[in-house]
């Protein structure tokens, strides 16, 4: 692993990642933090929460996988090493919190670890109980990559298994990073004030952290900001309450919400240098906007995926990035 490369600024070029799978995906029941789902996405979540996916909707889990496999070789056709995680060794890991909520998706490869100089802080304790047990199929990948690796290795204290509102909840798709600058969204569905103060506290006074509301229909940051390159940002105008004062300067390629987008995820492309990102079909409209600032896009479906909650961005975890390079 390249993991003596990765920058503490969050910019470079992308070496190394780690891309989640659909392996017996469950469709996750309905608890109160689901208030960012549409009205149809909750009704679903009542209906057939718990079930296997494959059994309830098995031709959108083959499109779900097409649309997977698809990234991969995207990113490997940049010249990114990409690893995977597992399926679950033991069945009390697979099982995990089935007691307090029932769900297992596994797609989100940026979810669980995030990389912050060389700190890679385990994000071991997401807000829905049914992702938690994730962990149990990246750690098995993760740390066997890191050993040798300069890196210090640390994990947020566990979340209680009784879900309350603000328990220590950090979530990647909340963290953006810029040099010593970490901007953290809140909308109270994702990352939550306590999982802001604990994250302040680890990172110490080297670094600002800035605090972003969102939204309250908002899952994650990643969702509706996108940092493509220093002065560059990419957003959307009515869901990002307040831009971070370091952030008010840049260049702002802006997304506007259109009927049929479905959840706001316009903003979650994925850099692999700063000038080159792999972006949904379905935000397509942007192509224009990054074609005039000299951004070469890749575009491919990401429908399902994102139905899911992974854009490509929430699919893929970085592990390492390289020196910037202006001729790439």
């Amino acid at each position: 692993m390249a993991s003596n490369s990765t920058l503490p600024a969050g910019w470079g070029t992308l070496r190394e990642v780690f891309i989640g799978i659909e392996h017996d995906y469950v469709e996750p029941e309905w608890m109160t933090a689901f208030a960012w789902m549409g009205k149809d996405g909750q009704e679903y979540c009542r209906k057939y929460g718990g079930r296997k996916s494959i059994e309830v909707v098995p031709d959108q889990i083959k499109v779900l996988r097409e649309q997977i496999k698809n990234h991969v070789k995207a990113v490997q056709k940049c010249g990114v090493k990409v690893h995977r995680n597992i399926p679950f060794k033991y069945p009390e890991e697979a099982h995990f919190l089935d007691n307090v909520q029932k769900g297992a998706v596994f797609s989100g490869g940026a979810d669980f670890f995030r990389f912050i100089g060389k700190n890679c802080i385990l994000l071991n304790n997401l807000r829905y109980p049914f992702r938690r047990k994730q962990v149990y199929t990246v750690r098995p990948v993760l740390e066997p990559l890191l050993k040798g690796a300069d890196v210090r290795y640390v994990a947020l204290p566990p979340a209680s298994p009784h879900y309350t509102e603000n328990d220590i909840y950090l979530e990647n798709g909340d963290i953006m990073l810029d040099g010593h600058n970490i901007y953290v969204g809140h909308s109270g569905l994702g990352t939550s004030d306590a999982g802001i103060d604990w994250l302040r506290q680890f990172m110490g006074h080297e670094y600002r952290i800035f605090k972003v509301p969102l939204a309250g229909s908002v899952l994650h940051l990643d969702t509706v900001l996108m940092l493509n390159r220093p002065g560059l940002l990419t957003y959307y105008p009515e869901l990002v309450k307040e831009m971070p004062k370091p952030l008010e300067s840049w260049d702002k390629i802006k997304v506007r919400i259109e009927p049929g987008d479905g959840p706001s995820f316009g903003a979650n492309s994925l850099s692999i240098n700063e000038k080159t990102i792999i972006m949904a079909t379905e935000y397509e409209r942007l192509v224009p906007e990054y074609k005039k600032r000299g951004i070469e896009t890749i575009v491919q479906p990401y429908s399902m995926s994102m139905a899911y909650g992974s854009g490509p961005r929430c699919l893929t975890g970085v592990l390492a990035k390289g020196p910037v390079s202006r001729e790439e």
